[in-house]
């Protein structure tokens, strides 16, 4: 949830616990965890055995933790059930760029708008703000379901498009009001014919979570809500026959509100309005999806229902949103009857970070570890495979494909419970021939850490090993909490690239730039080529940057024709900047492109050249680095920059900037902040600190309103050269402010 409350209600979680008020567009807000971090240093090769050298004093493990996959036991096709979304894309369908949406092969979307208003805003007639969600829906939905990704269910939040997003007006004129259902059945009649108009395929979802009142006030499983649910399936089915209807999308489980769930089953099955794909949330304190989507199909059957696809069209709470919270879903999902589901928003929603799955950096949009830990569960294709499906908190999934020759293992703990060694134990090997060579599997393990940026996986286990027994067992140690990893036994894992990139550039300049390719697989790499490019935070080629092959070949570096396994080449560019070279944050990524044992191969990296903030300049609080929960948000007008941080509304949030003083000595620091009337009564505050020193406390004066921006001010003690300053919701503060940007002034 975000700082930047658009309205005061109170939420209850599934869990019971009560979410702070007014927060995003969903259960109890969309809250995208932008951890941003210095990128990690890569780890040295892990032995059977050996343990972590930093875990956690409250987590501890004197013994491997054991799991196992049975690759002769195949269960069913691999169908990457969790690698579904809401919102996340911008209105326009444009951003986030397919480097990031491609690799995910994402299978279900769940958008309706939001953007403009919708009918409400519209007055309970068809204008511009109802126009305005159709137009994105559209967009959106060519930009997913364009090749090769045009099986991509699209949910269509018809509530959504209506305008009910959470906090409606107290003078709501909500449908079926009196029983008067006239208006809404003129709402559906022209919003379902324009969207089955624009050619795209939609699943047509009736009302998002009716069993919370923010979104539902007249009350679920009432006369009211039957008759607007009812009105609406039969007139979907009049315009689009053949179009599929979702419903009933409610927050709580069958096990937690198992009342409501019979209810409304036994309605629709009497009224036969039963919509073709039930939908629920997993979004509680731990939703299993293979519990619960037995739970939904138990359900069906006692209401005489026959089974029908189910979709959990919202999964992963706010509170659960790290690497290892991510691969537990994906691989719960992949064991449960679900068809499939969709990664929760909690910074929603126009915003392109596929849901939390990249983070802002000065630079641009990155991938962070819940990006990998998704991209390793799009690489579960083939055959799912038997497993020991969850060991205490640690949950695995695995698939093999002979048509890739690989098998692929996800790994990620519910809890953040278990630091310590885990061994991985692959058998029936004698029924994946094309793995095994003269005895030998070759394994390689990934680490992915929750920090972020995250360009890149950790190899930190790559070897041969020898089956013993129709069977491997792959050791590695689950270094900290809330890692995810990836097994994969594959003779063309792993190939890494890696760049000497300048870290800032000045106009004007030359620089000479290593960029280094390993084989760390077990075939011969064939024709390997590389390339050097730099971009802009738009994520557009630099302009002021020329790069050429630094060897005297122009522009570009020869490949390599063959590069056994082991081996290194290193390829020099040479990067030119002009110059009126603009003063800004540039990213350069490296990618190589390889065929081994008849597979196309690519892999790339990035380093960033970040311009520090210097006295005087205005820092941007959202080009800092966020962690804690800290979020970006841009719903409130009159901030500068790309946006401002928001989601200071429990302890722990925090976002910090680097800011060069030329002498040291004391400085007046400016934040420009809002604090609107949700929250605690009264002035709020934050801590603010310098180079890790002691926590200062500052006053943050109420603004009226969340779009009114203020200034604070605090006196600080820089040293000569870079400062790093950090702004928290700690212990002793009030929180519940937005942060716009910081200035220091002498």
């Amino acid at each position: 949830m975000s700082a930047h409350p658009k309205r005061s209600v109170t939420v209850r979680r599934p869990d019971g616990t009560v979410a702070a008020p007014g927060q995003g567009r969903g259960l109890n807000g969309r809250k995208g965890l932008a951890a941003l971090g210095a990128l990690f240093t890569t780890a040295a090769l892990l032995v059977i055995g050996q343990h972590p050298a930093a875990a956690d004093p409250n987590v501890s493990s004197s013994s491997v933790k054991e799991l196992n996959v049975d690759l002769s036991a195949k269960t069913k096709r691999s169908e990457g059930v969790g690698l579904g979304i809401l919102y996340g894309i911008t209105q326009d369908g444009l951003q986030p760029s397919d480097e990031y949406l491609a690799p995910l092969n994402i299978n279900a979307f769940r958008s309706g708008g939001w953007y403009a208003g919708g009918w409400i805003k519209d007055k309970y007639t068809f204008g511009p703000g109802t126009q305005g969600n159709i137009d994105a829906v559209i967009a959106e939905a060519k930009r997913l379901q364009r090749p090769p990704r045009q099986k991509v269910e699209y949910q269509v939040l018809l509530s959504d498009v209506f305008g009910s997003t959470g906090g409606a007006p107290a003078n709501t004129l909500w449908p079926c009001t009196d029983g008067d259902c006239s208006n809404w059945i003129t709402f559906i009649d022209a919003t379902v014919t324009k969207l089955q108009a624009s050619g795209q395929k939609f699943t047509y979802e009736i009302w998002n979570e009716p069993d919370l009142s923010i979104f539902w006030r007249p009350g679920v499983n009432t006369e009211q809500y039957f008759q607007m649910w009812d009105s609406a399936y039969r007139e979907i089915r009049r315009i689009a026959p053949a179009a599929t209807i979702a419903g009933p999308s409610f927050a709580y489980t069958p096990e937690r509100r198992p009342d409501e769930w019979q209810a409304f089953l036994a309605h629709v099955k009497a009224a036969n309005t039963v919509p073709d794909e039930i939908t629920n949330h997993d979004e509680g304190t731990v939703d299993d999806p293979v519990t619960v989507g037995k739970s939904l199909s138990d359900a069906l059957d006692a209401n005489g229902i026959a089974q029908r696809p189910l979709s959990a069209n919202e999964y992963q709470p706010a509170d659960r949103q790290t690497a290892g919270d991510t691969a537990w879903y994906n691989a719960r999902l992949a064991q449960s009857n679900y068809a499939n589901a969709m990664r929760g928003n909690w910074s929603c929603c126009v915003i392109p970070n596929l849901t939390g799955l990249l983070t802002k950096t000065p630079s641009g949009w990155a991938p962070n570890g819940n990006w990998w830990a998704m991209r390793t569960y799009a690489d579960l294709t083939g055959t799912l495979v038997s497993t020991s499906e969850q060991v205490g908190s640690t949950a695995i999934s695995a698939s093999e494909d002979p048509a890739k020759k690989r098998a692929v293992a996800l790994l990620g703990d519910i809890q953040g419970a278990y630091v310590g060694p885990m061994a991985v134990t692959f058998k029936g090997l004698s029924s994946t021939p094309w793995l095994v060579r003269d005895g030998l599997v070759h394994a390689t393990v990934y680490r992915i850490p929750e920090q972020a940026p995250l360009y890149t996986r950790q190899a930190v286990f790559s070897q041969d090993v020898k089956v013993e027994n129709n069977a491997i067992t792959v050791p590695f140690d689950f270094k900290s909490q809330h890692d995810a990893y990836g097994v994969y036994l594959s003779w063309t894992e792993p190939q890494e690239i890696s760049l000497d990139a300048p870290t800032a550039v000045h106009a004007g300049s030359t620089y000479t730039v290593p960029v280094t390719f390993t084989n760390g697989g077990g075939e011969i790499d064939r024709d390997v080529r590389t390339s050097l490019a730099a971009y802009n935070p738009d994520g557009e080629p630099a302009p002021g940057i020329t790069i050429t092959c630094a060897d005297g070949h122009a522009p570009a570096c020869p490949g390599v024709p063959k590069l056994a396994s082991g081996q290194s080449t290193v390829v020099r560019y040479t990067m030119t900047t002009s110059a009126d070279l603009p003063k800004g944050n540039y990213r350069f990524t490296a990618v190589a492109t390889t065929k081994a044992r008849g597979q196309d191969i690519s892999v790339k990296n990035s380093v960033d050249a970040l311009l520090h903030c210097e006295v005087g300049d205005v820092c941007e609080a959202e080009d800092g680095a966020m962690s804690g929960g800290a979020c970006l948000a841009t719903d409130h007008p009159g901030y500068t920059g790309s946006g401002f941080v928001a989601c200071f509304t429990t302890r722990g949030p925090s976002v910090t900037q680097q800011i060069v003083a030329q002498d040291a000595g004391t400085y007046s620091l400016d934040l420009r902040y809002s604090a609107g009337p949700d929250g605690p009564a009264g002035t709020r505050s934050a801590s603010v600190s310098v180079n890790g020193g002691d926590r200062h406390q500052i006053s943050l004066p109420l603004t009226g309103s969340w779009n009114t921006w203020a200034d604070a001010t605090i006196p600080v003690q820089l040293a000569a050269g870079i400062n790093t300053i950090s702004v928290s919701y700690g212990s002793g503060d009030a929180g519940w402010f937005n942060l716009d940007h910081l200035v220091a002034a002498k």
